[in-house]
């Protein structure tokens, strides 16, 4: 039994994926871009602003909103299309001086 049930909860634990980390932050990053330019990017972006938004960095006293910020531009840092100079960085910049500390 137990040379069953080791592999399966290694193998479980490999597919979870912790719900703020779930979306493509380079899907993000569009879909926040458009919400900068007033665009909605309908039913689409949904999921991938939720993603951004459900990012929250708390302590006992509550909401940490630079802590919140620097956990959001670093999710958005993950996108392989940025880099040093990458071309994502000024609106990775634009999208977290408007939205990085907002608590929805």
């Amino acid at each position: 039994m137990k040379k069953l049930l080791i592999p399966l909860i290694a193998a479980g634990s490999l597919l979870y994926l912790p719900a703020s980390h779930a979306e493509d932050p380079c899907k993000v990053i569009m879909c926040m871009a458009g919400k900068l330019t007033g665009d909605s990017g309908g039913s689409e972006c949904n999921s991938a602003e939720a993603a951004f938004f459900n990012i929250v960095k708390k302590n006992k006293h509550g909401f940490l909103p630079n802590h919140t910020r620097d956990a959001r531009k670093a999710f958005l840092n993950e996108c392989p299309d940025n880099g040093e100079g990458g071309s994502n960085q000024s609106m990775i910049s634009q999208i977290i001086s408007k939205y990085g500390k907002v608590r929805l």
